[in-house]
C-alpha cells in the first residue's frame, strides 16, 4: 500500500522527519528514521536523510508502512 502526501504551504522549510511526525501522529522518530534510510519513504520518488527540507507541493511517497501503537 501507497501512501502520498503532498506539502502544503504552512509545512515548507520543514525537516521531512518532522513533518511525517505531525502527519502520522504518534510515530516513533526511529521508525521514521529506519524507514527513510530503507528507502520506503521517498521524497518525490527519491531516496533522502531526514535532515532535507521539504518545500510546498513536494510529493511524499510512503510504502508499506503499517504502524500500529501496541499498549
Amino acid at each position: 500500500m501507497i501512501k502520498i502526501f503532498t506539502v502544503d504551504e504552512q509545512f515548507s522549510d520543514m525537516r521531512i522527519d518532522r513533518f511525517i511526525k505531525k502527519t502520522i501522529n504518534d510515530m516513533p522518530q526511529g521508525l521514521i528514521e529506519k524507514n527513510l534510510r530503507n528507502g520506503k519513504i521517498k521524497l518525490n520518488h527519491k531516496k533522502i536523510k531526514s535532515s532535507q527540507k521539504v518545500k510546498a507541493g513536494d510529493k511524499i511517497n510512503i510504502f508499506n508502512l503499517n504502524f500500529e501503537e501496541k499498549i
